[in-house]
């Protein structure tokens, strides 16, 4: 008996406590999200800059392409 008493004072004083944390005044409030502007494609994607990673054209193994990349040129 007494323990069944202790359990439901338990139970009950844990779903006080959970109902009790969800009535904060410093919840975000969900309305109150900024809208941010579409993604739009950069007017000339299809250009590069011309740089060191040019002459990785050529190299077709990902293998060759880290051990450049880890070691330089060979």
């Amino acid at each position: 008996m007494v323990i069944k008493n202790t359990l439901i004072l338990l139970a009950v004083s844990l779903c006080s406590l959970m109902i009790s944390g969800c009535s904060g005044k410093n919840a975000p409030d969900e309305f109150m999200v900024l809208k941010n502007r579409p993604l739009s494609m950069p007017p000339d994607f299809h250009l590069t800059p011309d740089g060191p990673y040019t002459d990785l054209d050529e190299i077709v193994e990902p293998q060759e392409i880290a051990k450049r990349a880890l070691f330089g040129e060979s």
